[in-house]
């Protein structure tokens, strides 16, 4: 199959995993308590202005994380110039979903500023894994708080999962003597475009003597996904949610880390039937005292949509500086380029 046929292959079958699951999640919900849902969080505007700032720290404390990491790979960038890329890179996530991410735009920039990309490329995308096993084992202690509710069955299965294959994966790919019985060597030299496949390698493996650094990163990610679960809590609680403290600790990372697995644009009817799955009718109504009903199911669903659509209209609201610095710097080269170029090596 010719390259842009295979291109227009892919992106048909992403808008058609997006078209069956917003179909899925729009069959299950009353529109009509989308609506009366959604007042209820102009009633409660205080709370979601609080959102709304908590969320504005999140660039700033990615940005210190991302620059410490890729201070190992001797590039050193200010920190107003990290957090303006950061903040470029949200904007195309939030703003762009498709196949040019944020990622690739900020592996771009700095592979050109520093004529380092192969270590610009591993940095980014490191910054991202760093930043997922982090949201693991956060959710992973939350866990502990609720080892008893059966409401969290799902989101447990999916993150032990998650915990499993990244503790393991990352024993055997930085353990010398297992590299050697699982052949990791061998592997790799096996890929395609072997040459830059060794550069990112190598750069992986400086962070060996540098564990103290990926440790102080992974805190600085553990602040970053504090802010996001906030904001969802206090959305959520405006929007009428009476879900316990865990739940957004266990569900929400569950939630984004499917998300972050299946490749559609924006994670659009993913991170929506995630959040209808998660947050169930016996999540949101709490602890029901003896006598009461529970909220119904119709209601539930209602509710769920309505604190993902908040929490994505927060994202987009707090991203949108990155249209500013993306304008004032912006190339001759475009963003689909540019993804091009970091992903040829």
């Amino acid at each position: 199959m010719k390259p842009r046929l295979k291109q227009l292959a892919i992106h048909l079958a992403r808008l058609a995993v997006i078209g069956v699951l917003v179909a899925w999640v729009l069959h299950g919900t009353d529109l009509s308590n989308l609506a009366v849902v959604g007042r209820r969080l102009l009633g409660h505007w205080g709370l979601a202005a609080a959102a709304i700032g908590v969320m504005m720290l999140q660039s700033p404390i990615g940005a210190v994380r991302w620059r410490m990491l890729l201070r190992v790979q001797g590039i050193d960038l200010g920190f107003f110039e990290s957090l303006r890329l950061t903040f470029i890179g949200w904007f195309f996530n939030n703003w762009l979903p498709g196949s040019t991410g944020g990622d690739f735009v900020k592996a771009y920039y700095v592979a050109h500023l520093t004529h380092r990309k192969p270590e610009a490329v591993t940095v980014v995308f490191l910054d991202r894994f760093v930043g997922l096993a982090a949201l693991g084992l956060m959710a992973g202690g939350a866990l502990l708080a609720a080892l008893h509710d059966p409401r969290i069955q799902a989101a447990r299965i999916i993150l032990l999962v998650f915990l499993a294959g990244i503790l393991g994966g990352g024993t055997v790919y930085y353990n010398r003597r297992l590299r050697r019985v699982f052949r990791v060597d061998r592997v790799l030299a096996r890929l395609p475009l072997r040459h830059v496949v060794e550069k990112v390698d190598r750069a992986l493996l400086a962070y060996r003597g540098h564990k103290g650094t990926v440790a102080v990163a992974v805190l600085y990610s553990w602040g970053s996904q504090l802010v996001a679960i906030l904001a969802t809590w206090w959305l959520a609680d405006a929007l009428g949610s009476r879900a316990a403290w865990y739940h957004y600790f266990i569900a929400m990372p569950a939630i984004w880390l499917v998300w972050a697995a299946i490749p559609v644009p924006g994670g659009f009817g993913v991170a929506e039937a995630m959040m209808q799955a998660l947050f169930s009718s016996a999540v949101l109504s709490g602890d029901v005292p003896p006598g009461d009903s529970p909220m119904p199911a119709a209601d539930a669903a209602a509710l769920a949509l309505a604190m993902i659509l908040a929490f994505r209209v927060v994202q987009l609201l707090v991203s949108l500086p990155g249209a500013y610095f993306y304008l004032a710097r912006r190339t001759e080269v475009s963003a689909a380029e540019m993804a091009k170029e970091v992903q040829e090596g």
